[in-house]
């Protein structure tokens, strides 16, 4: 039986992802060793990735090929703007420490990626992108709520949501989209998209430490 594509991409981005899930902030979450001041940088920069990440389901909505996807991202986009949206005002208000003056300047690399792939090459880079940053977090924060030990309270929430039945049934649809692309978009284009993702990932993840 072949492969289908979302399989073919994660074999192609094995290395990548696997480097990915071993980066320091994934590494220190997961054995709740992270600092107060390292853990503010990082809600205050994934707080602006998700500022991204709503206008990338935004074009993703405007490129929908059937009303199912176009309903899937318009959810995502509202999730992003009151749930997630809701979870860092509320966890960055409660954390004991602000975040450093120039944290989010640090981590411009995500958004600068996925905004510039996804201007290129619309629908397809969209889900593809997506595709490589959701199964990431799947992955490491499945390993980290089941395994680790994540500090209760705010960094336990966010793992959670990411390992939770909803995540995965979204990492899924992501997976199916990736599938459904047309045949005639070269499997190699989207490993570029994919592999690119990850590492603009392990780059936004790094800055999170200076």
């Amino acid at each position: 039986m072949s492969r289908s594509r979302s399989e073919q991409l994660l074999e192609a981005a094995a290395p990548t992802m696997d480097r990915a899930l071993r980066m320091r902030f994934v590494t220190e979450v997961t054995a709740g060793t992270i600092s107060d001041a390292d853990y503010a940088d990082y809600l205050e920069i994934e707080a602006a990735f998700v500022e991204t990440a709503t206008r990338l389901h935004g074009l993703a909505v405007w490129g929908a090929p059937n009303r199912t996807a176009l309903e899937r991202n318009a959810r995502a986009v509202h999730a992003l703007t009151t749930t997630q949206a809701d979870y860092f005002r509320e966890a960055r208000a409660a954390w004991p420490v602000p975040a450093r003056p120039d944290a989010a300047r640090r981590a411009e690399v995500l958004s600068r990626y996925a905004l510039d792939v996804a201007r290129e090459g619309g629908y397809p880079a969209v889900m593809t992108m997506l595709f490589a940053a959701e199964s990431l977090y799947l992955t490491w924060c499945t390993r980290a709520h089941e395994r680790g030990t994540v500090p209760e309270g705010a960094m336990s929430a966010w793992v959670s949501l990411h390992a939770d039945q909803t995540f995965r049934d979204g990492v899924r649809a992501l997976a199916a989209e990736v599938d459904a692309l047309p045949d005639d978009l070269p499997q190699e284009r989207l490993t570029r998209w994919f592999t690119g993702m990850l590492e603009a990932e392990i780059a936004f993840h790094d800055a999170v430490f200076g």
